[in-house]
């Protein structure tokens, strides 16, 4: 039957012109997924991230373009025995040593930056290279083990002693940034840092 011949001639071709364009929607969707995967990968940020990337890594640290050429690490450091990372003084101190920012390095870093709160509970701070880190407010835990302030405060650990029981930390909230003095068995964040003579070595 001739009409019967020209409809399944007519579905047979649209078939094929459907195949086609399906294929090559494909194709283009697959070469733009590697062209962003190649663009992530060159340009150094990752694609999926708890927090907003940092930029210009050096080994994992950031060149924020500070004075004392210090270069401050991307990352807080990951405790497997707390539930949001934190750390007491003697722990940081024993794990970390001279990796701890001292007192005065946190002061640069507040003195020399700009800090941009982000309502979601973390501090952007770009230094004078246009680079930046994020030191997210992760809160504390007290002596007896009770965890406060998780995304509404921030505390981080500096290397400084205050006499034999206390250390000085970074305390932060959204309005205030400030260098305070508590007990050691307090928990709080850790941010490492590279220090100028631990930079001049590798050169």
């Amino acid at each position: 039957m001739p009409a019967l011949e020209t409809v399944q001639a007519f579905l047979k071709h649209n078939a094929m012109k459907s195949l086609l364009a399906g294929t090559l929607l494909l194709c283009i969707t697959s070469l733009a997924a590697m062209t962003l995967a190649k663009c992530n990968k060159d340009s150094g940020h990752p694609v999926k991230h708890d927090w907003p990337a940092d930029t210009a890594h050096h080994e994992g640290y950031v060149d924020l373009g500070l004075i004392s050429m210090t270069l401050w690490k991307s990352n807080n450091e990951i405790n497997p025995a707390d539930t949001n990372n934190l750390f007491t003084y003697d722990e940081a101190v024993a794990l970390f040593g001279n990796q701890l920012p001292t007192m005065m390095q946190f002061q640069e870093l507040m003195r020399s930056c700009h800090w941009q709160w982000i309502s979601v509970g973390f501090y952007r701070v770009t230094g004078p290279s246009g680079r930046y880190i994020i030191l997210p407010a992760a809160g504390s835990r007290d002596c007896n083990g009770n965890y406060a302030y998780n995304r509404t405060y921030g505390f981080y650990w500096s290397s400084t002693p205050d006499g034999d029981t206390k250390a000085w930390y970074l305390n932060f909230y959204s309005n205030e940034i400030l260098m305070y003095n508590y007990n050691r068995c307090y928990a709080n964040s850790v941010r490492l840092v590279k220090n100028e003579q631990d930079n001049q070595h590798k050169q």
